[in-house]
C-alpha cells in the first residue's frame, strides 16, 4: 500500500553460507552481475554474519504507549507472527524491521498501512486495538506490507508492479504459515476475476495497470498486476523447480538495496535463477496485448 529469530535459524544461515557462496560464486561466473563476483561474495558473506549475530533479524514497535497493557501484549504478538510468517516466507530481512503503530477506530483490524522507504525504512500500521488476536493475525495487511519491503522501491512508474508483488505475496506468506482460509490461488482467482475486463484490450498490461493507478481504481491494478507474479511463479515451478518467494528469500540474502531500477532488480532474480524468465515477462507486460496474457475468464 503497504524479528525475532531463534537460535536454530541463526545456527542454519551459518551452516548454509559456505554452500551458498559455492553456489553464488557459479552463478556470477556464468552469468555476470554488474558488481564483481568478489564483491557480491563479500557482501553475502558479511550479511551472513551479521545474521548470525541476530543484527538483523530483528523488529522494533513504535506507539506502544499509546495503548493500554492489554492491547500492547496483543499488539506485540500479532506484529511478532506477521514478522515471523514473512521471515519463514521470504527469507531474513538484511535491514531491521521498523513498525509504528497508531490507534484508528474502525470496522476493521487495520483500516489503513503504508511503508516509508526511509533510512531506516518504516511500517506505518493505523489498527483499532478493539479487535482480538486473532483477527489481526488473520489479515492480510501486515503481511503485505513487510512483502513490500523484500524488493527495493521501484519509483512511481512501476508503482503497479510493486503492488501487484505485495498482493501476490500476502497470500503466499499467509498459505505458508498455516493462516489461510483456503488456498492461495483460490484467493488469486477471487480477488482477481472482477478485475479480467480491464485487461480484454490490446494496450499491453503494464499501460493498462499504470492507467488504473492514475484512476485510482487501486483494487483492479493491484491484483491485474499481480497476476504478473502468478505468471512468474508457474513459470519458475515447472522450468526450474523453484518458487518466486525461494528466488527472493536468495535475493534478499546477495542482493536487497533500498532502491533501485527495475531492470537491475529483475536481472539480479534472473541471474540467481540462471534463465531469462523474469526479465522476459517484464518485457511481454510492457509490449503485449493484454488479452493474449489474461484469460478470459478463471475456471
Amino acid at each position: 500500500m503497504s524479528r525475532s529469530t531463534s537460535k536454530s535459524a541463526y545456527l542454519s544461515c551459518g551452516i548454509i553460507s559456505l554452500v551458498w557462496l559455492a553456489f553464488l560464486g557459479k552463478v556470477y561466473a556464468q552469468q555476470g552481475f554488474h558488481d564483481s563476483v568478489e564483491s557480491r561474495s563479500l557482501h553475502v558473506a558479511n550479511t551472513i554474519e551479521q545474521i548470525n549475530q541476530g543484527k538483523f533479524d530483528q523488529f522494533e514497535i513504535h506507539g506502544l504507549s499509546r495503548f493500554d497493557d492489554e492491547k500492547k501484549e496483543v499488539l506485540k504478538q500479532w506484529v511478532k507472527t506477521g514478522v515471523n510468517a514473512t521471515r519463514n516466507a521470504l527469507g531474513v530481512y538484511p535491514s531491521r524491521l521498523i513498525f509504528h503503530l497508531v490507534p484508528k477506530k474502525s470496522n476493521q483490524p487495520v483500516p489503513w498501512a503504508y511503508t516509508r522507504r526511509d533510512n531506516p525504512q518504516r511500517i506505518y500500521l493505523h489498527v483499532d486495538s478493539r479487535f482480538p488476536l486473532q483477527k489481526f493475525i488473520d489479515d492480510w495487511t501486515i503481511y503485505h506490507e513487510i512483502s513490500h519491503l523484500a524488493i527495493p522501491y521501484l519509483g512511481e512508474k512501476y508503482a503497479w508492479l510493486a503492488e501487484g508483488f505485495a498482493s501476490f505475496m500476502q497470500y503466499q506468506v499467509m498459505g505458508k504459515a498455516g493462516i489461510l482460509d483456503g488456498t492461495p490461488e483460490q484467493h488469486y482467482r477471487k480477488k482477481i476475476a472482477p478485475h479480467l475486463k480491464w485487461f480484454k484490450s490490446d494496450l499491453p498490461p503494464a499501460a493498462i495497470a499504470r492507467r488504473l493507478m492514475n484512476q485510482k481504481q487501486y483494487p483492479a491494478a493491484y491484483w491485474g498486476s499481480a497476476y504478473f507474479f502468478i505468471l512468474a511463479d508457474n513459470a519458475l515451478s515447472s522450468q526450474h523447480n523453484t518458487s518466486l518467494a525461494r528466488l527472493i528469500s536468495q535475493y534478499q540474502l546477495c542482493c536487497h538495496a533500498r532502491h533501485g531500477d527495475v531492470n537491475q532488480l529483475m536481472n539480479d532474480l534472473d541471474t540467481l535463477l540462471g534463465g531469462s524468465v523474469i526479465t522476459k515477462l517484464l518485457s511481454e507486460f510492457e509490449h503485449q496485448p493484454a488479452r493474449e496474457i489474461y484469460p478470459i475468464e478463471f475456471e
